[in-house]
């Protein structure tokens, strides 16, 4: 008979909770989603190459793994007390009946122990199949190649997800049945109180809203502007001011809905609609701010995430495969005929050379500098105060590298971009993207400023270039001149470095082909006697930090997402059964069920909608922010073209949204069928 007790209310409490179980379900799949990284064939992939960087990313997945942890104990907290709560007539009824307490207990914890092995018996299936679509699409979207494939199975994650999630359940259980033994019959029978309504300050609550919008303002002014980002103190300040101004919004909502109330009108109940809300937002405005608050981090990280991931198709429009150099005797002929010894020329669709120099003099030590570039300088003080530093830090004073313009239109054509156009007595600029300011640079020359090179007088045009000009990581050049190419043979004397650039036909090989290509011709340059380097390795460096970074912002983005829709949900539901008498009075008074059902939707779309359209409002700016203090220069120069991208995403937090609300909405509709037959009294 008990165990035909437990049986019957397991069943009938997952389909009375498939908003929790779902959430459930969705913790395991994130816990065992980021447990398994190590089996990942990108990660795999990646340590051979980054393996100190790939090691410190695995040490950090524990402590992500113990915050995980703590959060989803916050969720499981307060959804299995909505439940006792939801449940405290039956469990009086059956104390009244002659169950000891200690076997309520028992029947608990065998119902609680059911609903976790269900979750993981349907949430372990299911990260094993989410982790071996990532993993494919992950080697086919980078090009590693599905010959290698491992199966991502990973029995350690798998245990770590389970132990975990299993511990979290047990200890939430116990602290809520230390709750549930202290409560006496009576009350377990009586339905809980309404709240006291608290007394409105009109006044009061409207400087509340003031101030947390003005709050917010500034937050907002400090991330989108980047100065958020120049310590720890001025971050710690901006998201104080956020949080606090949030905080103090939603205490002073109350003053907007209270004219709502009053001042409109649409549709029956609707006095009744707004008072609950309005109760909502008075005694659960805390509640309210912090949900909001994890729903901006969740949608931020998620655009953040997922426009860090695509960021690496950006990267691949303009690349240098390969960079050659001979640094045994510096003759460049070796270096074209040893490629076309090795029978490799034929992958290339360009190879050629690439001059690099600083002006040589002989007697330089008559010369303090051989560049002289004061009205360039004066120019770009007068353009932007603030770039001072800027241009004193990477300046081109001195005796400053130079390009031979030549190399450099040859290079950028074959990479698909624009030749420099300068001609005769003009010299163009370049920067490498980590400094370059093109607002800034391009006014500057637009200008034509007047400067000197090794005693003759040169014209600065054109615009800025940054275009990658050796393989990433070879050499970077904060700063140079892109001289015509007489005056940079007259100038270097001779004395230049010499590079020799490799582009792979495109047209031979398809992406998903390309990373196969490096790693054959690696085999095959590595026997050779000169240095190189190939897009390859600094491949793996750059997916190193586009994976972790999109894995873990992506993996907190949804674990923010589940917590806070959840305990949104809850503390509705809970508000409702609290509130039951109101919805009693109602029937008594006549309301049917469709009226009630629709003042109940209504409640729900601004219970969830005030913190939501909050945490958008607040997203636009914070995904700014975020793609200002963690994106690379080079990623930024492209923001616009990840607009489509966080676009979708935006759609896809949308849905999520709206499946949560219809789920709640399904659910009270559920409880409010159970108020429909009015009470006798006697």
């Amino acid at each position: 008979m008990f165990s035909k007790l437990v049986i019957r209310n397991s069943i009938r409490s997952h389909k009375e909770n498939a908003l929790f179980m779902g959430s459930l379900i969705t913790s395991i799949i994130a816990f065992y989603v980021v447990l398994s990284l190590s089996s990942q064939d990108v990660m795999r992939y990646l340590k051979t190459m980054e393996s100190d960087a790939i090691n410190k990313l695995f040490s950090m997945i524990g402590v992500l793994y113990g915050f995980t942890l703590f959060i989803v104990f916050a969720l499981i907290f307060f959804a299995s007390k909505y439940q006792i709560e939801r449940r405290s007539h039956e469990f009086g009824v059956y104390i009244m009946m002659g169950m000891k307490r200690t076997k309520l207990l028992l029947m608990l914890l065998l119902e609680d122990l059911g609903s976790s092995l269900v979750a993981l018996l349907i949430g372990l299936p299911v990260s094993v199949l989410i982790t071996e679509v990532i993993s494919l699409l992950t080697v086919k979207f980078v090009g590693i190649g599905f010959i290698g494939h491992q199966i991502t199975w990973s029995p350690k994650a798998a245990l770590l997800t389970a132990a975990g999630f299993l511990g979290v359940k047990l200890v939430s259980f116990i602290i809520l049945s230390f709750i549930l033994a202290q409560k006496e019959v009576g009350t377990l029978l009586t339905d809980a109180p309404d709240n006291v309504r608290k007394k409105g300050y009109p006044i009061l609550q409207a400087a509340l809203l003031l101030a947390g919008a003005l709050l917010l303002v500034c937050a907002y002014r400090s991330g989108v502007s980047g100065t958020a980002w120049e310590n720890i103190r001025t971050l710690g300040r901006t998201v104080m001011l956020g949080t606090l101004g949030t905080v103090l919004l939603f205490r002073g909502l109350r003053f907007v809905i209270d004219l709502i109330a009053k001042k409109t009108s649409s549709g029956k109940l609707h006095v009744f609609t707004f008072r609950q809300v309005e109760d909502g937002v008075i005694f659960k405005s805390g509640t309210m701010a912090i949900c909001s608050i994890l729903i901006l981090i969740a949608s931020a990280c998620l655009a953040a995430g997922v426009a860090t991931f695509v960021s690496y198709d950006i990267y691949e429009k303009e690349r240098v495969d390969y960079t050659f150099t001979n640094t045994f005797n510096g003759k460049e002929d070796d270096l074209l005929e040893t490629i076309r010894a090795t029978g490799c020329e034929d992958e290339f669709s360009y190879l050629s050379y690439l001059r690099l120099g600083h002006p040589y003099i002989v007697g330089n030590e008559n010369f303090d500098s051989a560049f002289e570039s004061e009205e360039f300088m004066k120019l770009s003080d007068e353009v932007d105060h603030s770039s001072q530093f800027h241009y004193r830090g990477n300046s081109i004073d001195g005796f400053p590298f130079m390009i031979r313009l030549s190399d450099f239109n040859s290079l950028v054509t074959a990479m698909g971009a624009e030749p420099i156009d300068i001609k005769e007595g003009e010299l163009g600029l370049y920067r490498s993207i980590d400094c370059a300011i093109d607002d800034v640079d391009n006014k500057v020359l637009a200008q034509r400023p007047h400067v000197t090179l090794v005693g003759k007088e040169f014209v600065m045009t054109g615009k800025a270039r940054h275009d990658p000009i050796v393989t990433d990581s070879f050499i970077s050049l904060s700063a140079a001149l892109i001289v015509p190419d007489d005056d940079f043979d007259r100038f270097t004397a001779g004395k230049e470095e010499i590079y020799l650039n490799g582009l792979l036909d495109r047209e031979k090989y398809s992406r998903s082909e390309l990373t196969q290509t490096y790693m054959r011709l690696n085999e095959t340059f590595d026997e050779i006697e000169f240095d190189y380097e190939s897009y390859l390795s600094n491949m793996g460096r750059q997916l190193f930090y586009l994976v972790a970074a999109s894995y873990i912002t992506i993996y907190l983005a949804l674990i923010f997402l589940v917590v806070a829709n959840t305990i949104l949900a809850v503390q509705f539901l809970m508000s409702q059964k609290r509130t039951s008498r109101r919805y009693k009075t109602l029937v008594k008074l006549g309301a049917d069920h469709k009226t009630i059902y629709k003042t109940s939707k209504r409640q729900i779309n601004w219970y969830f909608g005030l913190p939501i359209a909050v945490a958008a409002m607040s997203t636009v700016f914070a995904t700014k922010a975020l793609f200002n203090g963690l994106l690379s220069s080079r990623t930024k120069t492209h923001i616009d073209e990840m607009i489509p991208v966080i676009l979708v995403v935006v759609g896809v937090f949308v849905l999520i949204e709206c499946l949560y609300m219809h789920i709640v909405k399904r659910s009270s509709s559920r409880f409010l069928e159970t108020l429909m037959t009015p009470e006798r009294e006697e």
